[in-house]
């Protein structure tokens, strides 16, 4: 898989940025098919492709990968398994049941790493305060989803987290009438449309 161009390409779906991060496999129940990140550079490059991050953001990310390799390895380990982690605890959403507690744990140290390295800056165009990370880091790109995974698990309509029947990717269903089955009709809904079709067929036959 190139992954570079297949980020590009990359459906988002979700409706929230750390939904779409956890749908960066392209199908959870075909684990087969691969990864779409398969390097800290496929995140930058996630990064760009949902416009989550400023081009200068992104650029001194890449620069200090290239100088850091080694370290920038152990963060892409990390946001894996953040990631997997995130999708454990939607999951469980999904089912109306309680996340598992160690994951709960487990995520809230990434959420106190995210918010130790940030500070209160005044934003003078917009005037008001703003959070934002005090220095340029590699695991910018971690704290970013994890402070995004707060907002949605403290105060986000958990009651719309859905999970698509078709690849298994994880959406909020904002539908008027919380009827919204698939993560996209154009893909995995037009499969089930052609796949009833054909046993229609069958049974005719």
């Amino acid at each position: 898989m190139d992954s570079q161009s297949s980020i590009s390409d990359l459906r988002l779906t979700g409706g929230d940025l750390c939904l779409d991060f956890i749908n960066t496999v392209p199908h959870r129940f075909k684990p087969e098919e691969g990864d779409y990140l398969q390097s800290f550079r496929d995140i930058t490059a996630w990064y760009h492709h949902i416009q989550g991050m400023t081009p200068k953001t992104i650029q001194t990310l890449d620069r200090l990968a290239k100088s850091y390799p080694q370290k920038a390895a152990q963060v892409f380990t990390k946001s894996i398994q953040l990631r997997e982690l995130l999708y454990q605890i939607c999951l469980q959403v999904t089912t109306g049941k309680a996340p598992a507690p160690h994951d709960l744990i487990t995520l809230s140290t990434y959420i106190a790493e995210a918010y130790t390295n940030m500070e209160l800056s005044w934003q003078k165009e917009q005037g008001r305060l703003q959070l934002q990370f005090n220095a340029p880091a590699l695991e910018q790109v971690n704290w970013h989803i994890a402070q995004h995974a707060l907002q949605l698990l403290t105060n986000g309509p958990l009651k719309q987290v859905k999970q698509c029947p078709g690849c298994g990717w994880i959406f909020l269903d904002k539908s008027k009438n919380s009827s919204r089955r698939w993560c996209s009709m154009a893909t995995c809904g037009d499969i089930d449309k052609v796949t009833r079709f054909q046993q229609r067929n069958k049974k005719r036959k």
